[in-house]
């Protein structure tokens, strides 16, 4: 059985303390229920307090978790479209179930298609890593070295992805010089530049393939690998690979990425050569750097501060 507390219907004689901390007034409700319950020598229930405030719902939830040992239900109401809905269901639910709140889940979505649902539970569920059922799919912003149509691939893999049952961890990345080192826990993922893209597992290079094959290559290499229990590797086109991602790296050899500067700022410590080590550190303070002005800065008065 379930007891279910939502902020819209609320016992009468609690509407004043509602007004006056909207929280309380659902924690009591909660307290209530139970106690009548425990009165009646009927314990197998769970609790559920809903809300279409996010903060409210996490707030009373976690007041709630403090007073009674049962189950808690979790979910917030009226939560509003499958866009809306989701990301408002995402925060509320995630925060409470990171912090041990919670025992079972519902998302309400204003769609006729109640699958969407549990669609977005799971993903809730599999990003807090509490399940493993299904595929994860990750999948950068895209950003000025972008080089093919990724929105649309992303769109194409998340949709095949669906068929799949395995909980494997599948990128997509729009930057080939980045990309694979951003990714390399990932199973396997795609990266690609200008005609051609790579296809790595674990970030190591599985082959190259051209463009308009990416997905169709990198499904090939999935089922491959699911149907022997390992991933396949032909070491030549591995290699094939491996030369192309250099090729990549070497014409982008002049971008300033925070690993080239990490390196730059390493030979400048550990150089033996002092002209070296003068001619990086040169380099360095060449390039001109941020400084923000904390009395001007747009953070100042918020709760958080820059340390």
């Amino acid at each position: 059985m379930r007891i279910g507390v939502n902020s819209g219907s609320l016992p009468k004689h609690l509407h004043e303390l509602e007004r006056e901390n909207s929280v309380e007034a659902l924690v009591t409700a909660a307290v209530e229920f139970v106690e009548l319950m425990e009165r009646l020598d009927f314990e197998d229930f769970k609790v559920s307090i809903k809300s279409t405030s996010v903060p409210n719902t996490i707030a009373s939830n976690r007041l709630l978790a403090t007073k009674i040992d049962y189950p808690l239900h979790l979910g917030i109401t009226e939560a509003g479209t499958k866009w809306s809905g989701s990301l408002k269901s995402a925060v509320g639910l995630g925060t409470l179930l990171a912090d041990g709140v919670g025992d079972t889940i519902r998302i309400s979505l204003s769609t006729f298609h109640a699958e969407e649902e549990v669609k977005v539970a799971w993903e809730i569920l599999k990003a807090l890593k509490l399940r493993e059922r299904g595929p994860v799919l990750i999948a950068c912003p895209t950003c000025g070295r972008l080089q093919f149509d990724m929105d649309t691939v992303v769109a194409e893999i998340e949709q095949r992805l669906e068929a799949y049952e395995e909980p494997i961890e599948v990128a997509v990345l729009g930057c080939a010089v980045n990309g694979i080192g951003e990714a390399s826990h990932a199973d396997f993922g795609i990266t690609g530049a200008k005609n051609e893209g790579l296809i790595f597992s674990e970030g190591k290079p599985l082959k190259k393939v051209p463009q308009d094959r990416l997905v169709e290559e990198l499904f090939a290499e999935i089922d491959r690998s699911l149907k022997v229990g390992r991933t396949v590797v032909d070491e030549s086109k591995a290699a094939e690979g491996a030369e192309w991602l250099q090729r990549i790296e070497d014409e982008n050899a002049g971008e300033m990425t925070p690993e080239r500067l990490a390196a730059m700022e390493a030979a400048a410590a550990n150089a033996d050569d002092g002209d070296e080590a003068d001619a990086v550190t040169d380099a360095l303070v060449a390039r001109e750097r941020l400084t923000l002005d904390e009395d001007a800065s747009p953070t100042a008065g918020r709760r958080f501060t820059r340390a």
